[in-house]
């Protein structure tokens, strides 16, 4: 039943809120910083130099952070990101107008890695307080809380921005984060599984609190060898991203080049696609029993038909207004599908995994998966240089129906 009771589950309520307000925080200023820097320096390039030099980092961090979720208590890592974020928010304050690339990079990167450990630390909440039957749908609710407030907090950072300036907007930030630790203290199940808080081995791969942190990070890759249908998922995953990473190059092109629209045009579009990404994961959360592992190829195959959708449009000379609705259309099923497959393939993860596991694998997950989205778009803006957003959209549609096949029959041999 997806609406569960509410004084069983009011703490997973909870959980949800504060991952809502820690999010929004952080989204908000994410997109607040370079976006200041781009309107006072008129220079794209330092805006890419800054949003690029500050993402680095995070990927690093992602397999320490996942150690870090299994060991540590919630309320305790709020904590001390909050208390990082408040000090670089004092810095930032009293230093931006003397050195603004340089503030705005070290703010980004102290974002960023909150970000990536804010990942794992969530997901790996869900097993903790909700039983086996209901992990699917716990983890369709904190996905779909996600995409929300990645959504929101650029909404919020444009429209407060012009109202109350970078200033109190970044104090802004800060009260949300303080509000996040509220909440989470006044949840006293929001803490480190038994397992981890006690240092008893609960399996082979389980948290011992003497092991150093390289010998966590593998521990859990040695889980992955151990899993091979969960590792193939994984890398499919991942080459999956990689060639969906794609689309974050296509749609603003086609919006503002080809079709010649105006930015707010281009946001509509994302937004649009944003829909369709929460329509993915509230879709595994209606329907647990049929979004399986074993349906990733079919799933695959289905969000390979997003590419053709969005290129109707251009291939056969429609208007302007035509095209913008095949592009949206098709990037809304891309993310459908895309969010389906993150939501199934991070359930299975917290399903199969020791309680003290969880967060390691998963950030070992995100990390892979984000370093394979740079990759697809650098790749995706020379393709389109060097032949055009329909092949290229062709391409991506082809290559999904490949995977689909391979996957059919790697996991029909692993599974025998």
């Amino acid at each position: 039943m997806y609406f569960w009771k509410i004084k069983e589950y009011l703490h997973f309520g909870v959980l949800l809120t504060v991952q809502a307000l820690a999010l929004v925080s952080e989204s908000t200023l994410r997109f607040a910083l370079p976006l200041y820097l781009l309107n006072v320096s008129g220079s794209p390039s330092l805006y890419g130099v800054a949003t690029a030099v500050a993402f680095v980092p995070s990927v690093l961090l992602m397999p320490v952070a996942g150690v870090v979720a299994d060991r540590v208590d919630i309320r305790r890592i709020l904590v001390i990101a909050g208390s990082v974020l408040v000090l670089c928010s004092a810095c930032y304050l009293f230093l931006f107008r003397a050195y603004l690339l340089v503030m705005t990079i070290l703010f980004l990167v102290a974002l960023y890695a909150v970000h990536a450990l804010y990942i794992p630390m969530f997901q790996a909440q869900i097993p903790r307080m909700l039983d086996t039957a209901h992990v699917k749908q716990g983890v369709s609710l904190v996905n779909q809380v996600s995409t929300a407030s990645n959504i929101i907090g650029p909404v919020v950072a444009g429209v407060l921005m012009g109202w109350m300036g970078i200033a109190l907007l970044v104090c802004f930030g800060m009260v949300c984060l303080a509000a996040a630790v509220m909440f989470a203290y006044a949840c006293p199940s929001l803490k480190r599984s038994p397992a981890a808080s006690s240092g008893v081995s609960t399996g082979d791969f389980a948290i011992e609190e003497r092991r150093s942190l390289f010998q966590d990070v593998r521990a859990a890759v040695f889980f992955l060898r151990s899993e091979k249908l969960l590792l193939l998922s994984i890398v499919f995953a991942c080459l999956v991203n990689a060639v969906l990473a794609g689309v974050n190059v296509v749609l603003p092109y086609v919006v503002t080049e080809q079709l010649a629209w105006n930015a707010a045009a281009a946001g509509l579009a994302e937004a649009i696609g944003a829909v369709g990404a929460l329509a993915g994961s509230a879709f595994v959360g209606l329907a647990p029993g049929f979004c399986t592992t074993k349906r990733f190829p079919a799933f695959v195959a289905l969000l390979g038909f997003g590419p053709l959708i969005s290129v109707i449009g251009s291939f056969f000379g429609f208007d302007a207004a035509v095209q913008f609705v095949c592009l949206t259309v098709g990037v809304a099923w891309i993310l459908f599908w895309g969010s389906t497959i993150t939501v199934v393939l991070v359930s299975d993860i917290q399903l199969q995994c020791e309680s003290g596991m969880v967060g390691r694998v998963l950030a070992l997950f995100y990390a892979v998966a984000t370093c394979a989205s740079p990759v697809g778009q650098a790749a995706c803006g020379i393709a389109i240089d060097m032949s055009g957003t329909t092949v290229l959209l062709v391409f991506m549609a082809t290559a999904m129906e490949l995977f689909a096949v391979s996957m059919a029959l790697l996991f029909k041999k692993h599974t025998k």
